[in-house]
């Protein structure tokens, strides 16, 4: 945040609406997104998002977008709620699965920014919604997916996926970068 001064203050914040402990991590979440994958794609050409390497290889910048947002879904719905499947309104938002056949992010290739910031914008507001609807002592619980050989705490998935954009912002940001360079150069 910046002061009146212009020094910017860096202190975590609380969302509000939320337990302050909740609030705190929350307020960590949307600021990853806003500080980093937000700012990192902003006014990014179709060509740049759509660009999958020299070699074609490489998980474009849409479809981390694509993927960071069911991502999010998926440890809300699967792991939290503990849902076997993503309602049919949020499931509406993903037609393709997580990955291919040989375990690659899929190709989400030709989709504009504006339908992967809205996206983003839909999943993180039905994620926020769903938090919001937790006590205190839900937010500490563990829960154990069927089928799955672990379990799992809100305040943990939170923590996950403030990592997980995170590091798909450093990937953005490298692909950025070295798209701008193959374009100009051709290498």
């Amino acid at each position: 945040m910046m002061t009146p001064t212009g020094r910017e203050e860096l202190a975590i914040q609380l969302l509000s609406g939320y337990p302050p402990e909740v609030g705190r991590w929350l307020w960590a979440l949307q600021d990853v997104r806003r500080r980093y994958i937000l700012r990192l794609v902003q006014g990014l050409d179709q060509r740049t998002l759509d660009w999958q390497g020299p070699d074609e290889r490489e998980n474009a910048i849409g479809s981390l977008l694509y993927h960071i947002a069911l991502v999010e879904m998926s440890w809300l719905y699967y792991d939290l709620l503990l849902q076997p499947k993503l309602p049919a309104d949020v499931a509406s938002e993903f037609p393709y699965p997580m990955q291919t056949p040989d375990g690659r992010l899929t190709p989400v290739l030709g989709e504009p920014l504006q339908s992967h910031l809205a996206r983003l914008a839909r999943s993180r507001q039905v994620f926020l919604e769903a938090i919001r609807e937790l006590s205190g002592d839900e937010w500490r619980r563990l829960r154990a997916p069927q089928g799955e050989d672990y379990a799992v705490t809100p305040e943990w998935v939170v923590f996950h996926l403030v990592e997980h954009e995170a590091g798909h912002a450093f990937q953005i940001s490298s692909l950025k970068r070295r798209a701008a360079r193959w374009f100009e150069t051709g290498r």
